[in-house]
């Protein structure tokens, strides 16, 4: 077994983000760019330290040959960085951009670490499937990774090149009201894509009697779930571009969310497949129904809403029939039948499509994807060893909490994470925010089953570097880094106990 650190968490000392293309504030032995240094970068100088802690490179750090990405990147590679690009557009302009999405100023030092560790040859991939409603171009230029990709791409030696990839076949336009009006194709992947089943290695192979409930956020007035879940197949189409890749580095934000609780690198396996119809995100009904799209005791209109957008999503003539009610149906509940019930049924829950704690779903969905990301073939076959090497990196300096994915809270916590592996990493993300990680299901099912990406090591004897002693020992203390707002279908039942006067953002970090 390795000596290396499972896990990195680096307080970068940052409370924002630089200014693209995010140079570095000095000129680093290694550094490829040399005649490209900007001002103070505290971002780019945490990621390059925490890179360093995790022992993976070769030669000696602070000198020319230092290669911080050695044992991951080989020469000639083909490198994937999947970064999280869920939203273009948040009520609260950049500021929530910068919440919900990584932030070109930590691609950018993988970029250009990657480029060292390929000694002149290889290929770089920055790509996603970000939901279908995204403007990716806008999430690029918003993010600040455009002017990364500009820059880097014109100063390339010949035997490499970078590219900018949107993994989805199809995107979808809203009209002002919020409903889906038009379907669009897109390029997609030029390479194509494969189908990987999974089949009884799936996480859905246990519910196979449920299978008839699974439903996807993603529909557009229909019901394609059957096609990609039933009792005999669980099958995820993934980019033939990646399923060639010689290496996944995957790229999330630091982030609550209202489906699974946290959104991490686990999740962040969601932009990897282009076909998100057959993603399963919740079971229609209630857990006494073998749903879990709404509690037991949920509201009375909360139950008759999640079924009638579950009616309507889930048939052609939804478009025509949200078109013509949904506007009047939403002012009449807003305004006359939830505060109705909300009287009637004080303290009841009335979260729905499967925006709380009890979802039973949406781990299975990620488990699976991140099964099929590290062990699917060129051609889809499952295996029992990894096919292509992974990195996790988690960008947490201005995170998100509150109701993400979508829209969650800007939060500056200054910090950034790194990891060998999924759970591990996302586990010891989880208690820095403040939560309980044994109260998400993603991690503790991924922790305690008997599946292909079991951590190596139990959770409690993970090893971490950091800049902070304390965060070393993170999993073995009380102390509270962060306290993360949950997303209001989590909140009481995820969090860590915690000290009356406990701050809301760690000390600064310690030579």
């Amino acid at each position: 077994m390795s000596d290396r650190p499972d896990v990195a968490i680096w307080d970068t000392g940052a409370t924002g983000y630089p200014a693209a293309p995010f140079h570095p504030g000095e000129a680093y032995p290694e550094y490829p760019f040399g005649e490209a240094i900007g001002p103070a970068n505290p971002v780019y100088a945490g990621m390059r330290a925490m890179l360093s802690s995790l022992e993976l490179g070769s030669g000696s750090p602070g000198m020319p040959d230092w290669n911080p990405l050695a044992s991951v990147v080989l020469p000639g590679n083909t490198v994937i960085i999947k970064p999280n690009f869920v939203v273009s557009e948040h009520p609260k302009g950049q500021p929530g951009i910068e919440a919900a999405v990584v932030n070109g100023a930590v691609l950018r030092p993988l970029v250009d670490y990657v480029l060292v560790a390929l000694q002149g040859h290889g290929r770089i991939i920055i790509a996603d499937s970000p939901i279908k409603e995204v403007d990716f171009d806008r999430i690029v230029e918003l993010s600040g990774i455009g002017a990364v990709f500009h820059f880097c791409r014109q100063r390339l030696p010949a035997g490499v090149s970078l590219e900018l990839l949107d993994f989805r076949d199809a995107q979808v336009r809203r009209n002002d009201s919020g409903f889906m009006e038009e379907w669009s194709p897109l390029p997609g992947d030029p390479a194509g894509y494969t189908a990987v089943d999974l089949s009884d290695r799936s996480m859905f192979h246990e519910i196979a009697p449920e299978h008839h409930r699974l439903r996807s956020t993603a529909v557009y007035y229909e019901d394609v779930m059957g096609q990609f879940h039933n009792p005999h197949h669980n099958i995820y189409s993934l980019p033939n571009t990646l399923l060639n890749a010689d290496v996944v580095i995957s790229v999330a934000k630091l982030k609550t969310h209202r489906k699974g609780g946290i959104t991490l690198t686990l999740k962040n396996a969601v932009g990897i497949t282009n076909e998100k119809r057959g993603l399963p995100h919740h079971r229609v009904g209630s857990p006494s129904e073998g749903g879990d799209a709404v509690a037991d005791n949920a509201r009375m209109d909360a139950k008759l809403e999640d079924a009638f957008r579950d009616f309507m999503l889930s048939r052609p003539a939804g478009k025509v029939g949200l078109k013509l009610l949904g506007g009047p149906l939403r002012l009449l509940a807003g305004r006359v039948v939830k505060p109705l019930f909300r009287r009637l049924s004080p303290g009841r829950p009335a979260v729905t499509e499967g925006d709380w704690y009890g979802n039973d779903t949406v781990w299975r969905m990620a488990l699976d994807l991140n099964h099929a990301l590290q062990f699917a073939g060129t051609d889809g076959t499952l295996h029992d060893t990894p096919q292509r090497r992974w990195l996790g990196i988690i960008d947490g300096v201005v995170a998100g909490e509150g109701e993400g994915p979508l829209f969650p809270d800007p939060k500056v916590c200054g910090v950034v994470v790194a990891g060998t592996h999924p759970v591990l990493t996302d586990i010891a993300a989880t208690r820095l925010m403040g939560y309980d990680w044994t109260y998400v299901p993603m991690l503790r099912e991924g922790s305690d089953r008997t599946w292909p990406l079991r951590p190596p090591v139990a959770p409690g004897e993970m090893t971490v570097a950091s800049n902070h002693p304390a965060w070393q020992h993170l999993l073995q203390t009380d102390d509270l880094p962060f306290r993360f707002e949950p997303t209001a279908g989590w909140r009481g039942h995820i969090e860590l106990r915690r000290a009356p006067n406990a701050p809301t953002r760690a000390p600064g970090p310690q030579s």
